[in-house]
């Protein structure tokens, strides 16, 4: 069996952080890029606002039918990192992804990033604070559509008082950590769900199930494609047990919650 090239090795080590395929990583590795870290403090500032939503999103994965807290549940299935920021989404997470992101009043505390603007392409969606950017990659404007009716019940399900310019500005501390975070965030795909926070000087990372706490601290320490941030790691036993029937009844408008088709691979926000 021929070895592989210095740029396969390399491609093969920065997918284990971003969930790349090869035609994603290759590329990026032979331009020098191995895994690049955001530039700026308002594109950091954007990133780690990301990573808490996506968090946040994940738990409500978790109680769409089959409402299961024993099968990994994440918003993001691929992350291309490079000077605009490329996310690919897990079925079902725009929704969620969008609520927990665009600015909104509830109970009287202002959520949400402030500012936040969409700008919709052929085949993606931008999130754009207008000095920094993400990259909804297959998100097209059907797609957008489907995730903002998603916002819309969420709003009137919760009684949200007041939808745009309620979001906070506030700084979060640290954000270039949960910028890296999100960078890598890979590394947990087959924990059942992560949870991650600024705390401190840092940032405080908790897992259940998946790879060992030793298993990511020797990654993120790696010279190349690791990050020498805080980070406090912990992880924690799976779940043993499965959510109460209560939390199955959750009252889920059929369009949000129809299953991935057997067979097909999980591309993004589902279709109808």
């Amino acid at each position: 069996m021929a070895r592989l090239s210095i740029t396969d090795q390399l491609a093969d080590l920065r997918r284990a952080y971003t969930g790349e395929n090869l035609s994603q990583a290759v590329p990026a590795v032979r331009d020098g890029w191995l895994l690049p870290d955001a530039t700026t403090a308002a594109q950091q500032q954007l990133e780690a606002r990301v990573l808490l939503a996506g968090c946040t999103a994940a738990s409500m994965l978790q109680l769409m039918p089959p409402a299961s807290i024993v099968r990994p549940a994440h918003a993001f299935r691929t992350v291309e990192p490079g000077e605009t920021l490329k996310l690919h989404l897990t079925e079902r997470a725009l929704g969620p992804l969008l609520f927990e992101l665009l600015p909104r009043t509830e109970g009287g505390y202002g959520t949400g990033v402030a500012g936040l603007a969409h700008r919709q392409y052929r085949r993606s969606a931008e999130l754009t604070t207008g000095a920094a950017g993400v990259v909804l990659v297959g998100v097209d404007e059907h797609a957008w559509d489907i995730g903002m009716r998603y916002v819309r019940w969420m709003h009137d399900f919760r009684g949200i008082e007041y939808t745009d310019g309620g979001g906070t500005d506030e700084e979060i501390a640290e954000a270039a950590t949960g910028s890296a975070l999100l960078r890598r965030v890979h590394l947990w795909h087959d924990a059942n769900w992560l949870r991650a926070l600024p705390m401190g000087t840092g940032w405080f990372v908790e897992w259940p199930g998946g790879p060992e706490e030793s298993e990511i601290r020797a990654k993120l320490a790696h010279p190349d494609f690791g990050t020498g941030r805080e980070i406090t790691l912990r992880r924690i036993e799976a779940p043993a047990q499965d959510v109460e029937e209560g939390l199955r009844t959750y009252p889920w408008p059929e369009e949000f919650v129809s299953a991935v088709t057997a067979g097909e691979p999980d591309q993004g926000p589902a279709r109808r």
